[in-house]
């Protein structure tokens, strides 16, 4: 059995199927990442992708809170909020243990994980969602002024690292998504950050998760070490 802890949450509409790739890291709304599928039922899933319209190709991403990814009951416990994976790209690959798909999946919309539908008659996950509405942030007045704040934060924690960057692009309602695929940061944090509900309260949380790197970086002058990236995940 599948356990999904739940909590009160508004913004939300509705309730359909959407197949669940439960995995140790986190993919935000804009964000890319690459996934090596391999295992049948992974494989199953490709195949169901690969059969619908280009452009309507989508799972669901979720972290896993308890268990693996693989084996003998693995995800056992799955956070509540994930993210919609968008599939941009598809390739297959014979490998020396047998077929491998792999995929690049770009971040859409935010969801509750409402419950697994055991009765989907599919051998991967296939829950039950909600799609979570992003509040209107535009006439906010803290909005801008916390833009402005994590932006300058971004580039006190890149000169304590002593590295450089582009500057980091888009509206202030995705700013603190594009600067968290740009830090280090425990999967634990990206949640959180997936999991606020509106553009004030991410920024808020990037603004003291940016303070606290910072002060580590320059009180321990070590460089982080990257454990999720959303860079390869394997099934």
């Amino acid at each position: 059995m599948h356990r999904v802890r739940r909590s009160s949450r508004a913004y939300s509409w509705g309730m359909e199927p959407l197949p669940i790739f439960p995995l140790g890291g986190v993919l935000l709304p804009g964000g890319r990442m690459p996934l090596q599928l391999f295992e049948p039922r992974y494989l199953d899933l490709a195949q169901r992708l690969a059969d619908e319209p280009e452009g309507e190709r989508r799972f669901g991403i979720v972290r896993i809170r308890q268990g693996h990814e693989v084996g003998e009951g693995a995800a056992t416990d799955l956070h509540e909020i994930g993210c919609e994976a968008v599939v941009d790209a598809m390739a297959i690959a014979q490998g020396s243990a047998g077929a491998v798909v792999h995929l690049v999946a770009r971040g859409g919309r935010r969801f509750r994980l409402d419950a697994i539908d055991e009765g989907a008659g599919t051998s991967f996950l296939t829950g039950r969602v909600s799609w979570l509405l992003e509040p209107a942030a535009a006439t906010d007045p803290d909005l801008r002024a916390l833009a402005a704040r994590v932006l300058a934060a971004h580039a006190a924690y890149l000169e304590a690292l002593g590295a450089t960057a582009d500057p980091v692009e888009g509206r202030p309602v995705d700013l603190a998504y594009r600067i968290v695929e740009r830090m280090v940061l425990e999967p634990g944090d990206r949640q959180r950050v997936l999991d606020s509900a509106d553009a004030v309260t991410r920024l808020r949380l990037v603004l003291g998760l940016l303070t606290r790197e910072t002060a580590i970086v320059q009180r321990f002058r070590a460089v982080p070490t990257p454990t999720d990236l959303g860079e390869a995940s394997l099934n």
